[in-house]
């Protein structure tokens, strides 16, 4: 669409800043203004654990772990976990926007903003093969797409569903921190096709939401039983409320 055309439906079909109000026109990132998305959307760069990836700001432990990881002795199947940003303000409301209210859109602008961020750690890690989260069948169904799909596609960042959901669980955002390690296992199996492609390589998981770690840290344990070198993790945003 050019920007004329762009301008055009702005005016036929007006919407506002989610954040300052401001009438979006012209240049904007469909639910905010260029300024706002710039302010309240960028990357995080502080401390994190090592192990979680929790920003260590906010729970101080015995650096270079959070307090959690600390006291619980906690380990992953993954190397290590990156994002791009909280899952709060502005960025939550885009992701909710997209998944919730199905604006596609609103996740190709998602994409195009992480995407140099989640290249220069996929190479930091030199990462063979990026693997997207997958959805049941009965999800896909639901929603009509996958979030990652649309995010990587939008980041320009080539994709390899290699993994497989095998059966529908319950929803892991209702759950528990420990009935959400319950409800993934057995969840995925990697896809017979891929089994050799996978060995000795350097994989990289791609989420929209860090939140426990459950689900990757399952898919994970799949991937390195398949002989894969090393798994890292990277989501879009990390949630920084304390599962219970």
């Amino acid at each position: 669409m050019t920007f004329l055309e762009e301008t055009i439906l702005d005016i036929l079909s007006p919407e506002y800043c989610v954040a300052c109000g401001k009438f979006l026109i012209g240049r904007h990132r469909k639910i905010a203004c260029e300024k706002c998305w710039q302010t309240h959307i960028k990357p995080f760069y502080g401390k994190k654990c090592i192990v979680c990836g929790f920003p260590l700001k906010l729970s101080p432990g015995s650096e270079p772990l959070c307090r959690e990881c600390f006291e619980k002795r906690k380990n992953f199947n993954f190397s290590n976990v990156s994002y791009f940003g909280f899952y709060n303000g502005l960025l939550k409301t885009a992701i909710k926007a997209f998944k919730i209210e199905k604006r596609i859109e609103v996740g190709t602008e998602i994409g195009r903003t992480i995407s140099g961020h989640l290249k220069n750690f996929l190479s930091q890690n030199n990462v063979d093969m990026v693997i997207p989260v997958p959805l049941h069948r009965e999800e896909l169904k639901t929603r009509e797409f996958n979030q990652c799909h649309i995010i990587l596609s939008a980041a320009k960042v080539p994709f390899t569903n290699a993994v497989d959901k095998r059966f529908h669980g319950k929803k892991q955002a209702l759950l528990s921190k420990e009935e959400r390690k319950e409800n993934v296992k057995g969840l995925f199996s990697v896809k017979k096709e891929f089994s050799s492609a996978i060995k000795g390589k350097n994989i990289c998981l791609f989420d929209d939401i860090f939140t426990t770690g459950s689900t990757v840290n399952e898919i994970a344990s799949e991937l390195l039983k398949s002989g894969a070198k090393t798994v890292h993790v990277y989501t879009v945003a990390r949630s920084i409320k304390k599962s219970k």
